[in-house]
């Protein structure tokens, strides 16, 4: 009994790790802004990185201590995905090896682009390092989901996400919670409507809009599915709503009890689980339309039309749940738009909570209306919901029509970003060019002139990092999640179509964050669909109640043979075979008693027991590698030493080398997160010799950051300049301000020619920028009148006919831009009269040769 107690605390154990490693990734996403920028995630992902390798070397340990004391690895870690391995692997099987296999993949990509030299080291290396958050993430949060303490963690902690995302951006509206950034302002109409739109913690209008939409949708449909199915309900919704964090079956359980006290505690602990399932449907929508994001309204739309087409039976049930909330909320916009989302803070608060309540009471009675109506009452609920939803619709698109009808720069600004990004992908189509591609390269990929260091699609972004091959392993997860979802929680379709559809139109795949929520979205399927078959009985004389297990107790012996401790099952014994029959076939286990022997043979290949031979009767038990239990001790039987069998020594071998890999990353984000911290010192230091030594510092821990190196270069004289610039351009040989640094370094010298070569070299990487045209003009022609007054009358001429080369080409992409208009001339790239002096000055020196 002992190896069983120890193999259920082992495991325990492990869940709990990985519960709080869960919860560590949703609180760093939450409050790093969505994990958007990289270079402030650096002491995040070190501590993640470390506290992976922890986890994974404690698995270790106790996986070997275990084998060692002749007892199997861990009952429930049966595979990667945490379900139990057979001959004929299953569809759900080869989806979550798809699900877990394609980060991997995609990480070892971007350490294959580190070796071979990409476009920039730096954005490979913050590429990798997300993707090593990413693939971790992935297998910890669906570890979690197959596990009876991991499940509760994973629906909890994504409740307590989406809830502190909603509440901190309405709060800083109320002036309750300081955020600087949580408020965007705008003087075009064609950004904003009202020039003000919520940002919350992702300060990014867009992206905050389209979380709160996974959010909104994944709760909306789960009431929905509530309501829709009262008979299925508990098990489609994994036996709990998890609204924040109370479990509505303990509360529907008291809803049972009989007569008197018992019946009213019932009907409180109902009301109150009611109540806790629309909870978060109000602050999701109300921040969704305070966001303004056409693109999350519309994705929500789609994402919706499209699961009620195929699940036509949640359109009532959807309708009654949501027509409250929308239209509070509708009303919450249209009185925090006129003011500028700037109220005081107790006019604010008193609004928020009196919708609030409204909401919930008038959602609460809406959908019990709906679900215990029938005939004429039904249909006259069913068009108060309609009415409500439609009422929200006309007041938030009469207050928008504008932005939605009229032309749309940014629409068209992003459709010259996609023709540009399909001809800067054609130049590497395969594998692509490294991390943050696009943002290092778009100045030389731009046909325009426009500012946007962000493509605007994240698959695009995929194809100009990864190429064909990522891409393609990106739309086979999503299509491998896709299914899973559909075929474990179709309730979940929709945020996960959300996600999908909006990254076609936005950069929502720079922020970490819809990653996570993207691999947390099956981890809930998975938890749903674990809990469901737990909670189902299977056998018509047993039920299945956790934490309750069935034993089977031998007569002959008086020994007590328990099932799998961390996972419930009621068995069933055949009294003419003396076989027992497990309610789970994939868990539990089934055992046969040899009489003679006193031998236990189980009938589950995936758990099993080590037993003698019989010298009697001929069998033989298959032998699990992960999960071994022993039988007493039968003097008479000489029973076998368990072996190390190959499948142990892989999965040691992959835990290691997980192990091994955490750990160099997280050496890695370390010496990224120490540079980062150098850096910001220099940066505020006044003192110039101070200043070098902490760039210097920063160089030691990270050598691949550009902008250090040219602050440096800046301080360092002529020689050592020049060097430490062409140094790091063996991290990033097409940086732009890299040789435009080492133009202006030969632009200062006697070396005309090179500064010509990289002039051109900075010019082909960045050719919309006035300040270098300008700077380049003035340069040559100081250079000019440096070798006349020098006597050198050749090389000056030299200098002067660059110079007035460089200024007609300046001239002629100017005047092409303003023939094309002023549209998408954000860097307002055009002559300049400081040009044009610049030209009179060439002439009158020229005159002099």
């Amino acid at each position: 009994m002992w190896r069983f107690k120890k193999d259920r605390s082992l495991e325990s154990s492990i869940a709990y790790m990985c519960g709080a490693l869960v919860i560590t990734a949703g609180v760093g996403a939450c409050l790093l802004r969505g994990l958007f920028f990289t270079e402030e995630m650096y002491p995040f992902l070190t501590l993640w990185f470390v506290l992976c390798c922890t986890c994974s070397l404690y698995y270790l340990i106790g996986v070997g201590a275990w084998r060692k004391s002749g007892g199997g690895a861990v009952s429930g870690i049966t595979g990667v995905n945490g379900v139990s391995e057979g001959s004929e692997v299953s569809g759900e099987n080869k989806a979550l090896r798809i699900l877990l296999s394609v980060p991997l993949i995609i990480l070892s990509l971007y350490v294959i682009h580190w070796l071979r030299g990409p476009l920039s080291s730096q954005g490979t290396m913050n590429e990798t390092l997300r993707w090593g958050l990413y693939a971790s993430f992935a297998l910890l949060v669906c570890f979690c989901a197959v596990n009876r303490v991991g499940r509760r963690i994973v629906n909890v902690t994504w409740s307590m996400a989406g809830m502190f995302l909603s509440m901190s951006a309405l709060l800083a509206v109320c002036g309750v919670v300081k955020l600087p950034f949580a408020v965007a302002y705008s003087n075009s109409a064609e950004v904003s409507a009202t020039g003000v739109r919520l940002a919350g913690l992702m300060e990014y209008p867009n992206a905050f809009g389209a979380v709160m939409a996974v959010f909104l949708l994944e709760r909306l449909f789960a009431v929905a599915v509530y309501y829709g199915e009262p008979k299925k309900s508990v098990n489609m919704l994994g036996a709990r709503c998890v609204g924040l964090g109370m479990e509505c079956a303990e509360a529907e359980r008291r809803s049972k009890g009989a007569g008197g006290v018992e019946a009213e505690q019932g009907k409180a602990g109902s009301t109150t689980a009611a109540l806790l399932r629309l909870l978060p449907l109000f602050p999701y929508t109300a921040a969704l339309l305070l966001s303004e994001s056409r693109g999350a309204w519309l994705t929500a739309a789609c994402a919706c039309a499209a699961v009620l087409l195929w699940k036509r039976q949640l359109i009532a049930p959807l309708l009654a749940a949501g027509a409250a909330p929308v239209a509070v909320a509708a009303l919450l916009y249209r009185q925090l738009a006129r003011a500028g989302l700037a109220v005081e803070p107790v006019p604010g608060l008193l609004l928020l909570a009196g919708l609030w309540a409204g909401a919930l009471l008038a959602g609460l009675w809406l959908c019990r209306r709906q679900r215990s109506a029938a005939g004429t009452a039904r249909a006259a609920m069913l068009a108060l919901a309609a009415a409500g939803w439609t009422a929200a619709g006309v007041a938030v698109l009469l207050h928008v029509r504008e932005r939605i009808t009229g032309p749309s720069s940014t629409v068209s600004a992003r459709g010259l970003f996609y023709r540009d990004a399909w001809r800067l992908a054609a130049e590497a189509p395969w594998l692509g060019r490294g991390g943050e591609t696009w943002r290092h390269a778009y100045l030389a990929a731009q046909s325009r002139p426009y500012v946007g260091s962000q493509v605007h699609n994240g698959y695009l972004d995929i194809l100009l990092n990864l190429g064909f091959v990522g891409l393609a392993a990106i739309l086979l997860m999503l299509l491998a999640t896709g299914w899973l979802l559909a075929t474990k929680s179709p309730r979940l379709l929709p945020p996960f179509l959300v996600i999908v559809l909006h990254s076609v139109v936005d950069f929502d795949w720079s922020y970490g964050l819809f990653w996570l929520l993207l691999f947390w979205l099956p981890a809930l399927a998975l938890a749903e669909d674990k809990q469901k078959h737990q909670s189902a009985p299977t056998h018509p004389q047993s039920e299945t109640k956790l934490p309750i297990q069935s034993t089977s107790t031998n007569p002959l012996t008086n020994v007590t043979t328990p099932a799998n401790p961390l996972i419930a099952q009621s068995t069933s014994t055949n009294p003419l075979t003396n076989v027992t029959t497990p309610a789970n076939p994939l868990i539990a286990q089934s055992t046969s008693t040899n009489p003679l022997t006193n031998v236990t043979t189980p009938a589950n290949p995936l758990i099993t027991h080590s037993t003698p031979a019989n010298p009697l009767i001929t069998h033989s038990t298959p032998a699990n590698p992960l999960i071994t239990h022993s039988t007493p001790t039968n003097p008479l039987i000489a029973y076998p030493t368990p072996k190390k069998s190959p499948q142990i020594r892989l999965r040691q071998l992959i835990g290691t080398a997980v192990c091994c890999f955490s750990l160099l990353l997280g050496v890695l984000s370390f010496h990224a997160a120490q540079g980062e911290k150098f850096y910001r010192q220099a940066i505020m230091s006044v003192d110039p010799s101070v200043k070098v030594e902490l760039l210097q510092q920063s160089l030691g821990w990270n050598p691949r950051s550009p902008r250090t190196v040219i602050a440096l270069s800046r301080l360092l004289s002529g020689e050592q300049s020049v060097s430490l610039l062409r140094q790091s351009l063996l991290y990033s040989p097409e940086n732009a301000s890299l040789s435009w640094e080492l133009a202006e370094r030969w632009m200062s010298s006697d070396h005309p020619g090179a500064a010509l070569y990289w002039i051109d070299q900075s010019f082909r990487l960045d050719k919309y920028n006035n300040a270098k045209w300008v700077k380049a003009i003035e340069g040559m022609l100081l250079m000019g009148q440096k070798k006349l007054a020098e006597g050198n009358r050749k090389e000056g001429l030299v200098c002067v006919a660059s110079g007035n080369e460089l200024l007609l080409e300046y001239r002629r992409l100017a005047e092409e831009e303003a023939n094309k208009g002023g549209q998408h001339n954000d860097r307002e790239f055009q002559m300049t009269e400081q040009a044009d002096d610049l030209s009179r000055r060439l002439s009158m020196l020229a005159l002099r040769f």
